[in-house]
Parts: C-alpha cells; structure tokens; sequence
C-alpha cells in the first residue's frame, strides 16, 4: 500500500526545519560574536565604551592636573573635579577654629589686623594658565579678581602667578606657591591699596597686611652701617 504525502504537508515539514536550523545558529553564535573562554563578546560596544571614556577625560581635563604633580605627590581626582569650577581662594575663620597643626603668630602680630582663613590647596590644584580665581582681602574689604598667565613648577613647588582685573595697574599681581607634601602656602598680593601676604600649612594659616609685617627698629635706620675702615700710618724704617 502507498502512502501518499499532500505537498502542503512536505512545504510546512521543510520550513520547521529551517527555522529549527536558524534558532541553533542563533543559540550556539557565530565565530565572531562568541568567545570559547569568556561567551558572548561585543566589539562595537566595547570600542563605545573606551571611546568615551577618552572622550569625559579629555573634556575634564582633570589627567593633566594629576601628571603635573605625579612625579610627587598623587593627587585625589574626586576632589580635584569638585574643586574645578570653584575660583576662591581662600575663606576668612575666626580664631577659635584654627586648629592644632595651623601656624601660629607671635603675640605682637596677633593685633596687627591679621585675619584668619581656611584654605583648600585642591582649587588651585585644579587652574591652568587662563583661569580665573578670587582672593576675598579683609584689610581693603574687597574680592579680587586674578587671571593666572604662569605656572611654574619646581619639583613638589608649583607657583601659580598673575594679575589682578580690578584695577588698571602693572602693581596688581598675585603670586601663590605651595608643596602638596608639607601641605604649606606662601602667596603675595600686590594691589594699589596695599601688599599683603598669605601663610598657610595644614589648610589653615593668615592673610596680613604687609607694612604691618615689618616694623622698623627704634632709631628709624633699616640697614647696617659698616664700620669706618681703619687708616694704618705709614711705617717708619
């Protein structure tokens, strides 16, 4: 007896077994989507995500800021990004909250009208030439204005310099050097109305008024007179 078979029935038995073939295809991978030791890899995904990696590293600009001090000192990038967008320098405290490990002056400097301030090294960590920054300067009661035009380095020294917008003057610049290691900071600030000098280690320190730094002896003289020179008579044969 024959069987005979409806061509219906052979069409739709030979599409399940392409679709039986292209689910095992999908299943097992291809030899570029798969790999043997570590399954599925995506190549194009995986080339997104250093793409872009580089790309936030390169508009932070936050690598360059560690390079320039790694050969000393490693320098934290979470506080480095939040100090990134602020521009003071320094803020003024009040003497109760100096801490132990903060310079502290003699007694005749105590009421020349120093002011006490908290300092975070990270926001000028954070500049480059053409950044801006602010020095709030109590003696004169005004927020100065600097742009940064230099920036040297000298081991675990930098020194970060330039002027002041507030006034039309060649007498307004700024000079700030600190050591990440010693946690240290010596800064000048020259303004018409006055120089005055910043001292800070460990985050805390003074902002002072410079002519109030130097105190002339009793008799007025600044210098040293050297004594007159001795005239030795001839001598007799």
């Amino acid at each position: 007896m024959k069987i005979h078979r409806s061509r219906p029935l052979i069409f739709g038995s030979a599409l399940l077994g392409l679709v039986a073939i292209g689910v095992m295809h999908d299943w097992t991978g291809s030899p570029e989507s798969t790999s043997t030791a570590h399954g599925p890899f995506y190549p194009d995904r995986a080339r997104s995500t250093a793409d872009t990696a580089s790309k936030v590293e390169a508009v932070d600009g936050i690598q360059p800021l560690i390079d320039r001090r790694s050969a000393t000192f490693s320098l934290d990038r979470t506080r480095l990004m939040a100090a990134k967008s602020r521009s003071s320098l320094l803020r003024i405290v009040g003497p109760s909250e100096v801490t132990v490990g903060a310079p502290k002056p003699a007694e005749r400097q105590i009421p020349n009208g120093r002011q006490f301030v908290a300092y975070d090294p990270y926001v000028l960590e954070a500049k480059n030439v053409g950044d801006n920054i602010e020095v709030y300067v109590p003696h004169i009661g005004l927020t100065l204005h600097g742009v940064i035009d230099d920036i040297e380095v000298n081991g675990d020294i930098i020194r970060w310099s330039g002027g002041f917008e507030d006034f039309n003057s060649t007498q307004s610049r700024f000079s700030v050097s600190q050591t990440m290691i010693d946690d240290y900071v010596l800064g000048a600030f020259d303004t018409p109305m006055g120089s005055f000098s910043l001292e800070v280690k460990n985050g805390q320190g003074w902002i002072a008024d410079q002519a109030e730094e130097f105190h002339l002896p009793p008799d007025g003289k600044d210098y040293i007179e050297a004594p007159p020179s001795r005239t030795h008579a001839p001598a007799h044969n």
